[in-house]
């Protein structure tokens, strides 16, 4: 019976050493850091230096993830988490994943578990943070890109899961909640599953493909259909000719196929197969994987609540929506801006129209557009209905008194106001939501522009196909009918009308999405974003020292 308490004591005196040992590596480690040293364990840079501080501090140095030396269950359930990163577009490295991967296969030495346990802290907050946020800051990438990225407390999150809370269920509640991320997600992993699909040399460009002509490309056409799944039931077996070889005929049932991959790439649904038709047939499953999991980034960029009602744009797609309470009850087209004036995304609320606007030239407009018009002919402005005003002064010059010939860039002292009409740039109505960007929503003159695939002309501000059904749609909970706002247009007097309940606006730039019917859409980088944003996701954060 000696014996055993002698024992006892022993291997109680041997756990209270090591405990004690690696709290201390804790310590001095967390010390080393303050004193300017770089903060590096186990070869690798830490990211959350100043959180994992105070989060030691606080909890006296005591293991977070290691009960002894055995790793909790806790610990195992964030390495599957490190993982299941991928999923969500991201990249395991950055948490740490090669290094914390061998705890499931060998038992650390004493003197490195308080390594690994800082370690497992340092991804939690790095994984917790990208979930939320975003891995990168899009400001790193465009100046026009004004996020609302949602944040929290990590410190208290790593707090609680560390004293015996869920981690797979903190780190689910730090992930988009709209169902639009979701069905990205699902759509990645499918997509994924296609990406060593082998995608032959690209289809030449040349020669518009109409059908029930011949053609060398169709059996690639075909092909590349099935794998998207936009050939099948009827169509599916119907360009195989008698001998079961591929035939070339580009048939009818074929182009109802290229039809449906045409919808779903925002080009005309018309079958004839041109140079935009076959620059989409020429993206692999591997390159479209890329393209959601940017924009899976971009939904980290949002506010966690868009609004129970909310009126979204979405650059790309040249498309409005409003959306109440996650049902789409209004959808028209938009021209945007041109890819050296691009629309700027961020978010806001519509808080007045104004009908038959005004429109004052903003100065960049002015001097880089108007004024080589007017040096041409100063009869333009007459003809466009705009006046000519010396900064802020209420009268109006004669444009002819005015020796335009002599002004600059560098010494335009007017500002240029198109009164109401029918060549007014703004057309009868405008949607104001004050900004520092000075974009607002507006009808046009120039109705053509809709009818192209896409539309990107404008110098920033979005211009709405059939805006007078968006002013009844927004003011008819305010006694405004059509009838009513057709009066007041034909007035031709400017009238302003407040919404009584200003409506979150929402400028976006998606590039892909899936649709309520479950229908994964791609639409062309119109900005040339994707690339940029796809090589810093792709970027390691996880500096390794050697």
């Amino acid at each position: 019976m000696k014996k055993i308490q002698i024992g006892i004591l022993l291997l109680s005196s041997v756990i209270f050493n090591n405990t004690a040992y690696a709290n201390d590596q804790l310590r001095q480690s967390i010390e080393t850091w303050s004193g300017g040293y770089p903060a590096r364990v186990l070869n690798e840079t830490l990211l959350n230096k100043d959180i994992l501080n105070t989060f030691y501090i606080n909890r006296g140095f005591e293991f977070a993830w290691f009960s002894g030396n055995t790793l909790s269950s806790q610990g195992r359930v964030l390495l599957s988490s490190i993982e299941a990163s991928q999923r969500e577009g991201l990249l395991p490295a950055d948490y740490h994943s090669v290094k914390l991967q061998t705890l499931l296969n060998t038992t650390p030495r004493a003197t490195e578990i308080a390594a690994f346990d800082i370690l497992l802290s340092d991804a939690f907050l790095s994984l917790a943070s990208h979930l939320q946020s975003g891995k990168v800051d899009p400001l790193t990438l465009s100046a026009e890109w004004e996020a609302n990225r949602r944040h929290s407390n990590l410190l208290a999150l790593l707090e609680r899961v560390t004293n015996g809370g869920d981690v797979a269920n903190a780190l689910d509640s730090l992930r988009p909640k709209q169902s639009r991320y979701y069905r990205l997600k699902i759509a990645l992993t499918k997509m994924e599953a296609l990406s060593n699909t082998p995608w032959q040399r690209p289809l030449a460009e040349a020669a518009i493909l109409k059908p029930n002509t011949s053609d060398s490309r169709v059996p690639i056409i075909a092909e590349r259909l099935k794998v998207w799944g936009d050939l099948t039931g009827a169509f599916s077996g119907s360009n195989t000719s008698g001998d079961g070889e591929q035939s070339q005929i580009y048939t009818e049932s074929l182009a109802e196929g290229v039809k449906v991959f045409q919808r779903r790439h925002g080009l005309e649904p018309d079958g004839i197969i041109g140079r935009e038709t076959i620059k989409a047939l020429n993206i692999s499953p591997k390159e479209r994987a890329q393209q959601i999991v940017v924009n899976m980034e971009r939904w980290r960029w949002l506010a966690a609540d868009l609004g129970d009602k909310h009126l979204l744009v979405n650059i790309a797609a040249f498309e409005l929506k409003i959306i109440d309470h996650n049902e789409t009850v209004f959808v028209k087209p938009v021209v945007v801006g041109r890819n050296y004036r691009k629309t700027p995304v961020f978010s806001n609320k519509i808080r007045y129209l104004v009908l038959n606007p005004t429109w004052t030239v903003p100065y960049k407009l002015a001097v880089q557009d108007k004024l080589p018009d007017i040096q041409k002919d100063p009869g333009y402005l007459n003809r466009l209905g705009i006046r000519v005003f010396r900064g802020d002064s209420p009268e109006a010059i004669d444009p002819y008194t005015i020796h335009w010939n002599e002004i600059t860039k560098r010494n335009f002292p007017f500002r240029l106001v198109q009164g109401p009409g029918p060549q007014n740039a703004l057309g009868q109505v405008k949607f104001m939501f004050p900004n520092p960007h000075d974009v607002y929503l507006h009808d046009t003159p120039s109705r053509e522009l809709f009818k192209k695939a896409e539309r990107a002309f404008s110098s920033g501000c979005i211009r709405v196909s059939d805006p007078l059904e968006l002013a009844e749609f927004l003011l008819r909970d305010q006694g405004w009918d059509s009838d009513r706002i057709a009066a007041s247009i034909a007035k031709g007097v400017t009238e302003t009308v407040s919404l009584k309940t200003p409506l979150p606006i929402h400028i976006e730039y998606w590039t892909a999405w899936v649709d309520r019917q479950g229908v994964l859409n791609f639409r062309n980088d119109i900005y040339e974003r994707d690339q940029p944003l796809w090589q810093a996701l792709n970027k390691p954060l996880i500096r390794v020292e050697h």
